[in-house]
This record gives C-alpha cells, sequence and structure tokens, in this order.
C-alpha cells in the first residue's frame, strides 16, 4: 500500500515498542527509531517434473517476527530491563503498537544490543529482538489522533474515549 495525496500519513513516533516488567507493559523508554519486519520463510519445491517455474510449498515454512530499536542511553527501568535480559538471555513478553490499529505481542530474544558513544555526544544503543513461538496479532477499532498538539484515541463512531 503505497502513500498517495488522499491518504493520511502516520507519525513514526507513535509506531512504539513496549516490553513487559512485573506484568505491566512499559513504554521503552527514549528510543528514536524502531523497525519490525514480518518474515514468512517460504520453502522451494521447484523440481524437473514441473514447468521449471518455482515452485513453493503452500502452508509451510518458519513464520517470525524481528524488531529492531535504537536510542539514547539512560537509566529508565526498562532501558535497564533490556540490558539485564541480554546478559541472562532471559525470553521477554514485547508488545509493538503501530498506527494501523495493530498490535503484535508475544515472547522474543534479544538477539543483539550495542551500546556506543562519541565523547562530545550521548550514548546510544541498538538491539535486535527475535520472536519465539507464536506471536499474537490484534487489530482494534481506535486510533491514534494528534489534534492541536493533543493525542486522542478515538472509535470508528469518532467519539473521544481517551486524552492522552
Amino acid at each position: 500500500m503505497g502513500c498517495d495525496n488522499n491518504m493520511s500519513k502516520l507519525k513514526g513516533q507513535f509506531f512504539r515498542l513496549y516490553v513487559e516488567i512485573d506484568s505491566v507493559f512499559t513504554l521503552l523508554a527514549a528510543l528514536r527509531s524502531t523497525t519490525m519486519t514480518i518474515n514468512n520463510e517460504a520453502i522451494d519445491v521447484t523440481d524437473k517434473d514441473g514447468s521449471l517455474w518455482k515452485t513453493l510449498l503452500e502452508g509451510a515454512g518458519v513464520e517470525s517476527i524481528s524488531i529492531k530499536a535504537s536510542g539514547i542511553c539512560n537509566n529508565s527501568a526498562s532501558f535497564l530491563f533490556i540490558r539485564s535480559s541480554v546478559i541472562t538471555g532471559a525470553f521477554i513478553n514485547a508488545r509493538i503498537e503501530s498506527n494501523l490499529n495493530e498490535v503484535y505481542e508475544g515472547a522474543f530474544k534479544i538477539t543483539s544490543m550495542e551500546s556506543s558513544g562519541e565523547y562530545n555526544k550521548e550514548e546510544i544503543f541498538s538491539l535486535t529482538l527475535d520472536s519465539s513461538a507464536q506471536t499474537v496479532r490484534t487489530i482494534s477499532d481506535f486510533r491514534l489522533l494528534e489534534d492541536g498538539g493533543y493525542r486522542l484515541l478515538e472509535d470508528g463512531s469518532r467519539r473521544l474515549l481517551e486524552a492522552a
């Protein structure tokens, strides 16, 4: 789906990554960039008996989600939790929410974390999370709007539900 002049544009600011800490999903603090990749591995079953066009096996292959995020290092509870999870190798529960009313939630392993800093700039980090087992995808009837500097949550009837 491309963007044209008749479609509303979406702010990247509201594409957010949450981690579960003590049974509560907490926004991962100080992020500047978040990327989600949905992977659906294809199984090639092309053989010499066919038309020599690639043939893929339907309903097979490994499905996964990869999340990449980067931001500024800090001492927030969510950042310290992430750093601790990397060191211990523990699986974490994570949720990613998009402007398109989609929420992906499941168990993830932080497969890499990199920190860096220059003498005259902030310390930054980047991390990669890979899903483990099935990730649940839900779609809500609500969407996040921005109106005059305020963020509003509304449903399809355009009634204000909650001020953010």
